[in-house]
Formats: C-alpha cells, sequence, structure tokens
C-alpha cells in the first residue's frame, strides 16, 4: 500500500478523480482518501513511480509519499 500526501485535495471530487484515473489504468486498484489530512492510499501491485505518475497526470501534484509498504 502507498499513501500519498496531495496538494489540492480537499474534497470528494478530487477522489473520485484520481480513484477514475487509477482505475482506467487498472482495474484492480483500490484507492481511500483522508481528505482531512490530504492523504491516499493505494493499494496495488503497480510500482510507486506509476501510481504518482497516473495520480499527477490527473491534476493533483504529490507533495510527498507519505508511506510505501
Amino acid at each position: 500500500m502507498y499513501k500519498f500526501r496531495i496538494e489540492n485535495f480537499n474534497c470528494m471530487s478530487c477522489f473520485r478523480n484520481i480513484d477514475t484515473a487509477l482505475k482506467e489504468f487498472d482495474r484492480s486498484i483500490k484507492a481511500k482518501a483522508d481528505i482531512g489530512h490530504q492523504i491516499i492510499s493505494v493499494e496495488s501491485t503497480q510500482p510507486v513511480e506509476t501510481i504518482r505518475k497516473l495520480i499527477e497526470s490527473a491534476g493533483y501534484p504529490i507533495a510527498e509519499v507519505v508511506d510505501e509498504y
């Protein structure tokens, strides 16, 4: 699971945009949002850099990788 702190991540619409971008690439990706902390958790077998690029291509810059395991 990867956790990212994302700039300008402040509503469920933002989450849906990111979730759609992730699922268009790989339907097995599971994502959860923590809007209050601007964190998205992503469960995937894809490499962290792939997930990072997908999120950023949806228009949401990643401030930092919070956790990776």
